[in-house]
């Protein structure tokens, strides 16, 4: 399996800063609303945001 490719740095920095920014009760007890909030937050510095499917591993018996 290939590694992921890492987020560059202005992403990185994008989302800390929303994450800096929520209260411990949003963390902890709304977490779609950060994950929402980070997305728009990327989103509006022009990242594009897309689904990518899991690879498929066969199972094993162990």
């Amino acid at each position: 399996m290939t590694a992921p490719t890492p987020l560059p740095a202005a992403a990185t920095a994008i989302i800390r800063a929303v994450l800096e920014d929520e209260g411990v009760a949003d963390l902890l007890y709304r977490p779609e609303r950060t994950a929402q909030r980070v997305a728009r937050k990327l989103r509006a510095a022009g990242w594009e945001l897309r689904v990518i499917p899991p690879a498929i591993t066969p199972e094993t018996d162990t």
